[in-house]
Order: structure tokens, then sequence, then C-alpha cells
């Protein structure tokens, strides 16, 4: 059997346009795996740069403390099985659910305060043996801070010596704190702050957690498919003439994934 000139520019278009779209699909894939590929490996900085980090402190206009430093960013499911003890120290303290999907930002932070209490004392005597101090004292900082203590300490003398019958001693304190997440140049980072006299930041923790699986798209692949068409295109007829205008057909299509809407 003859092939005719016809015949045979049709098949080499229609290998040429296989060939073409095998191509342009490969490229596709790497193009999406190359954009995953550098999404992770920003990730990864941001985390180590966040590891390395230290809290900055410093006042701000008002005299409040401020501290601040990089937050993490982690898979939840990374971050479930590579930090499995940390993730269970946030889920005991919260008393979050076993997984941590439904999560998207855990915070930590851990305070010191290093205060001077002066307080006024009420001496009365009971009866001839035993006496009692009585300690009051309350301190407004401002803003919803505050700081109230009182106590008493009962005691007698007895053989010239001072036996304490018993002491009871109240603090109470109201601390107001301010957090937020900002975004800078491309990352993250937490922000603290109070106005509480003595307050120091000694550890503050952001750890943002993402979903890779949900928010994933579906890859899409090439596949082959059996369909019907309508429309404009060439047509080879009787192996021997092509021919340009509408067409009919049905048959065996293959469709690359950066065709596939």
């Amino acid at each position: 059997m003859t092939l005719n000139k016809n015949l045979i520019i049709f098949i080499l278009l229609s290998i040429f346009a296989l060939l073409f779209l095998r191509q342009c699909n490969i490229t596709s894939e790497l193009k999406a795996e190359l954009a995953k590929t550098k999404e992770m490996a920003k990730i990864d900085y941001n985390n180590l740069l966040a590891a390395n980090d230290t809290i900055k402190k410093y006042k701000s206009d008002n005299a409040g403390l401020i501290a601040e430093k990089r937050s993490f960013v982690y898979d939840v499911n990374e971050f479930e099985t590579k930090y499995a003890n940390l993730a269970k120290e946030y889920s005991s303290a919260l008393n979050l659910s076993k997984s941590l999907k439904t999560t998207n930002t855990l915070l930590k932070a851990q305070v010191k305060i290093k205060d001077t209490i002066k307080v006024k004392t009420l001496v009365s005597k009971l009866n001839d043996t035993t006496t009692v101090f009585n300690f009051n004292d309350f301190k407004d900082f401002g803003k919803g801070n505050t700081r109230r203590f009182d106590g008493t300490v009962k005691f007698n003398i007895k053989d010239n010596k001072f036996n304490i019958q018993n002491s009871d001693f109240n603090l109470t304190q109201e601390i107001k704190l301010y957090a937020s997440i900002d975004e800078k140049d491309g990352y993250k980072k937490i922000k603290m702050s109070s106005n509480y006299p003595g307050l120091d930041f000694e550890n503050i923790e952001n750890i943002n957690l993402i979903n890779n699986k949900l928010n994933e798209k579906t890859p899409k692949k090439a596949r082959w498919s059996i369909g019907f068409g309508v429309g404009y295109g060439m047509t080879l007829i009787n192996g021997q003439t092509i021919q340009y205008g509408p067409n009919i057909n049905a048959g065996l299509y293959w469709s690359p994934a950066f065709l596939q809407f």
C-alpha cells in the first residue's frame, strides 16, 4: 500500500500535535512542582530564622513594654508528626482535640513579674498576750492593671518568745495583655504588650498552622477519553484529500493537563 503525500502530511501533523501537547503537559507539571518546591523552601527558611530569632523588647510611647518575635509556619500534618511533644503540650494546655487540623494559630507566652510591696500595717492587741498585725495595700497602675495585697499575722508572747498562731496573705493582680500577629516583608511576627510595672516577657511563641492537603488543588493529569465533537477543522477524505470546514466526529481523544479547565 502506497501512502500518498496528503496522508503522510496528515500523519506527520498529527504526530507533531501529540508531541507538542505532551511537551506542554510536561512543562506545566514541572512549573507546578517548581512553584510548590519554592513555597516549601520559603517556609523552611522562615522557620530557620524563627528558631534563631530572639525576643526584641522596647518601650512604646505610652511606656508599655512591647515584645516581638518571628512566627513559625508549619503544615499541620508535619507539625503533629515531627513535633509531637510540642503539639501534645498545646493540646493538653488548651484542651484541644487530639488532631490540630481545625486549629490555625498557637500562641504561648511566659512572663515574669518583679515587684516590691510596701504595706501599711495596723497593729491590734486582742489581749495581754495576743497581738494581730493587719496588712493592706492597693495600687491602681492604670489601663486595667491593679494589685491588691492584704494579710494578717496573729502571734502571742509566751516565756519571752514570739509564737505565731496563724498567718494569712492574699495577693490579687489584674494584668492586661495585648497580642497581635503582624505581617511584614513577607513574614509574620507575634507582638505582645503590657503596661503592668515590673512585668517582663521571658518567652513568646506563635505557630501558624496550614493544611497543605486541603489547600492543594487536585493535580490534573493527561488522560485518554472517548467522546463526540462538533467544530471546525481539518479532515482527511479517502486518504487523499485534506478538506477544511465544519465537522461532526466521534473518537478517542487525548487531553493534556494544561488544557483542562
